[in-house]
């Protein structure tokens, strides 16, 4: 039987509180997770969504069929592929946010550790702007392009300054594993430059001399930059597999700060 005295002389707290988070789920949630859900949702669409598909037109040009469905309508028009994405979302996001403050401190500090941050922010907000101002909101397309936008541009940043970093530092010759993450890397920032001009060259052609062909191939160039994006991001997280096996949330005392 424990006294009331012995209760009051219980430690407080017990054990500092800590959370690890093992680099195989970070990884998973962080760069796979939203692309299967984007390539879930369009395969939905292909597979139950044929009655949708065959009343999409070209946005100017009505009496114009679209081809393929793009990503946007997908994941932010129909239903119920819009909530799948949505529940993805919600469970990439927080891992997302850790990937975004962890992987730019591996770097030494300086200008490019500040656009390392600066970039991958961009990207990860732009994403979720992307889902909440999607093409059927009050905000209208022309937002949600927008947005579109700034996470491409987030996404060329963000792989050009980590090429840049493993140039400048030498990582890219440390050993045979950052050598081929590197030559890599280069070749898909390289792929998804030329999928970002085709598709903004290929859209506004589509819209002006309604060509369905050409709205359809930007929609496969579309579909590339999700898979391309997070190829890119899962070549990072196996570097840091090959020294790190997770990452430790951990308490800190105000008499440690």
């Amino acid at each position: 039987m424990v006294s009331e005295s012995d209760n009051k002389n219980v430690p407080w707290p017990a054990v500092e509180p800590t959370v690890f988070l093992p680099l195989k789920w970070l990884s998973l949630a962080s760069t796979l997770l939203p692309a299967a859900g984007v390539y879930l949702c369009v395969s939905y669409t292909f597979t139950f969504g044929r009655e949708e598909i065959s009343k999409l037109t070209l946005s100017s040009c009505p009496d114009v069929k679209s081809g393929l469905p793009p990503i946007s309508y997908s994941i932010g028009s129909w239903e119920p592929q819009k909530l799948i994405w949505m529940l993805v979302l919600f469970t990439h996001f927080p891992p997302r946010i850790f990937l975004t403050m962890l992987y730019p401190q591996v770097w030494l500090p300086g200008s490019g550790r500040y656009w390392l941050v600066t970039c991958c922010t961009m990207e990860g907000i732009s994403l979720v702007l992307i889902t909440v101002f999607d093409v059927d909101s009050i905000a209208g397309f022309h937002v949600h392009a927008a947005f579109f936008a700034s996470w491409a541009f987030g996404s060329v940043a963000c792989m050009i300054v980590t090429i840049h970093l493993m140039r400048l530092t030498g990582l890219k010759d440390r050993s045979n594993m950052f050598r081929r993450t590197f030559i890599g890397k280069c070749l898909l920032l390289t792929a998804f430059l030329l999928a970002v001009g085709a598709a903004s060259t290929l859209y506004p052609l589509s819209q002006r001399l309604c060509l369905s062909w050409a709205y359809s191939i930007f929609c496969i160039f579309e579909y590339s930059l999700v898979a391309i994006n997070a190829a890119f991001w899962a070549l990072n997280l196996h570097e840091f597999s090959s020294i790190y096996a997770g990452f430790k949330v951990t308490s800190v005392r105000h008499d440690q700060l």
